[in-house]
């Protein structure tokens, strides 16, 4: 994986994260759910789903009021009415799939996982974003991607510029970029150790830095204490040389 100051386009940036080992699982899912749930051929090949996705990009930067006023006359908009027809553009925003739903383990057994329905472009986005060279300077909070759907672990943050949406623990670089994440998926999703929910997003966060590095690591209050200053300093001194600072 290139470094990101080498990335030349958004298509670049894009293939970065979402390879073509994530986008193969997503047409052989996609088109797997459409015959289990209408005995369907939907016949949903690459070349076209990197257009789905591209017109889903295009109509969250051009939102209209309906999916259908794309394509009709007076306001149709070419660049999605001339990728894609209406009729299939909706087939396939309703057979889209990740993951195979016959494995999902039921709600309220054990090993249940909330984010089954994601879980494979999860990971694999998770693992790509760690290939990106870390910078020095970096830091852990916590960010609200808007979702206003039906959700279990759907949560609500006021002093958010999107209050309500799913909440994600990020660390990321001075410039911006993104090096890791980790969803929250409500209390008790993880076992929390007896030196509390703060400290351990930490820990879990800076787990994949490099080795014997002079990093240096922000976070607020909420994270901050004195268990999390001694175990860093036990924890890590033989695998990163990492600096940890309290903010506002």
């Amino acid at each position: 994986m290139p470094h990101y100051d080498e990335v030349q386009t958004p298509l670049d940036l894009f293939r970065m994260f979402i390879t073509e080992d994530i986008l193969s699982n997503i047409v052989d899912q996609t088109n797997l759910n459409a015959m289990r749930k209408k005995n369907l051929a939907l016949k949903l090949s690459l070349q076209e789903l990197r257009r789905f996705l591209g017109v889903q990009m295009l109509m969250s930067l051009l939102k209209l009021p309906a999916i259908r006023m794309y394509w009709e006359n007076g306001i149709r908009y070419s660049p999605v009415a001339d990728t894609m027809s209406r009729d299939r553009f909706i087939s396939l925003r309703s057979f889209f799939h990740i993951c195979d739903d016959t494995l999902m383990i039921p709600k309220g057994e054990v090993g249940h996982d909330k984010l089954f329905k994601i879980r494979r472009l999860y990971d694999a986005f998770r693992e790509n974003l760690k290939k990106i060279d870390p910078e020095e300077i970096q830091s852990i909070d916590e960010q609200m991607i808007p979702f206003k759907g039906t959700i279990g672990f759907r949560q609500y943050l006021k002093d958010k510029p999107h209050s309500r949406g799913v909440k994600v623990f990020t660390r990321a670089g001075i410039s911006g970029i993104v090096y890791d994440i980790e969803i929250y998926t409500g209390k008790g999703a993880v076992e929390i150790s007896e030196l509390g929910q703060g400290t351990d997003v930490v820990l879990r966060l800076v787990e994949n830095l490099p080795r014997f590095m002079n990093f240096k690591l922000f976070f607020d209050n909420f994270y901050t204490g004195i268990d999390l200053i001694q175990s860093s300093g036990l924890n890590m001194a033989s695998s990163h040389v990492v600096r940890y600072a309290a903010t506002e």
